[in-house]
């Protein structure tokens, strides 16, 4: 019986495999005709937001996205589960993602841009020792069709950027790779309440990489109106051993020396990953500011939620508690006064908290 079942699963493999390579050809031909880049230009007011959303689960959450009429959709990393080194079966889950019916009203709706996490990188928790992360990265660029003449396309890693502009309205989206250039994690001698994992002190070890150091600092010393800068992993947490920046405190630091320093004013960071969500603030008075506020929405998963202990420590958040149900983020931006709402949904589209980041200059 287990043999018949393992048949099934490679028979079922195989043929949605192929229907994966069928949709890329299909996509190839029409991006050769049509797509450029950036493939959308008009600065969006309402931006959609998820993670986590396993291939093989229901996705009903689709629909209360769509009923909000987003412009613009980020998918945060764990877009699907292919925790694997064989690319036809990475192929396989991104066909599957595809053949939701929810997620293919989405690409007919809005433009979508995505990072990835570990679990669609290829295994889980992990970085720069992953032997297939060039397999991963094509497999990536393919079904989320990252433009041929991106430069995300000559480089290593998924990291790129994205501008939307009219009017004299400007909103800059920075697509940080938090998992191609990571270096090794350290594990608590005894795995605690909050998470297995120890700070990693070597100052020569990195999240980001060299070459996407130098990108972002280049990419945030150009004007935006709005700036939003999204990463698979939690940025502003400190108070948790799970995978989040903090666990390579010198990152961190470094990240929060180079908004001081290319004077960024106001940023807001989106992520994914822990499978609960939460917002988060951490205000222009606090010691370890660079000299303006700089915020976070964390909304996870679509599908996989109840991640990490209700009422995980978070010195930065701002909303009651980690909300542990299947969720999505909504960013509503007001141009004229620069404000954005992060709304953070339910599965059924009612905002469950919301907070205001005045990112205005």
């Amino acid at each position: 019986m287990k043999v018949a079942k393992t048949e099934n699963w490679i028979f079922h493999s195989a043929k949605v495999a192929l229907a994966f390579t069928a949709l890329v050809s299909c996509q190839a031909e029409e991006k050769a005709t049509k797509k450029t880049f950036p493939a959308v230009k008009v600065p969006p007011s309402t931006i959609a937001l998820g993670s986590c959303a396993h291939q093989r689960k229901s996705q009903p959450i689709w629909n209360s996205i769509l009923e909000k009429s987003p412009e613009l959709f980020l998918f945060l990393g764990d877009n699907v589960y292919a925790d694997t080194e064989d690319m036809d079966e990475m192929r396989a889950a991104y066909a599957m993602l595809a053949e939701h019916e929810g997620y293919q009203r989405m690409k007919e709706t809005c433009p979508i841009l995505a990072i990835w996490d570990d679990h669609d990188y290829g295994v889980n928790d992990g970085g720069a020792e992953y032997p297939m992360r060039e397999g991963a990265e094509k497999v990536f660029n393919e079904f989320f069709e990252t433009p041929e003449n991106s430069p995300a396309r000559k480089r290593p890693g998924i990291y790129d950027a994205r501008y939307f502009e009219e009017g004299g309205k400007r909103l800059q989206v920075l697509l940080l790779d938090t998992r191609y250039f990571r270096g090794p994690m350290v594990l608590l001698s005894k795995r605690g309440r909050n998470g297995p994992y120890d700070r990693n002190l070597d100052p020569e070890v990195t999240v980001l990489g060299g070459a996407q150091w130098k990108w972002l600092e280049e990419e945030l010393q150009k004007p935006a109106d709005i700036r939003i800068i999204a990463t698979s992993i939690q940025f502003l947490p400190v108070d948790h051993n799970w995978e989040l920046w903090q666990n390579f405190p010198h990152e961190r630091q470094r990240m929060l020396d180079l908004l001081r320093e290319t004077k960024t004013g106001p940023v807001l960071f989106v992520s994914g990953d822990r499978h609960m969500g939460e917002l988060m603030e951490l205000p222009a008075g606090d010691k370890q500011s660079p000299g303006f506020p700089v915020y976070e929405m964390t909304t996870s998963g679509l599908t996989n939620a109840g991640g990490g202990q209700k009422g995980e420590p978070n010195r930065y958040r701002v909303s009651p508690t980690n909300f542990q149900s299947r969720n999505f983020g909504l960013l509503q931006i007001d141009w004229a006064t620069q404000v954005v709402t992060m709304q953070l949904c339910d599965i059924d589209g009612k905002v469950v908290d919301e907070y205001e980041a005045d990112l205005s200059q």
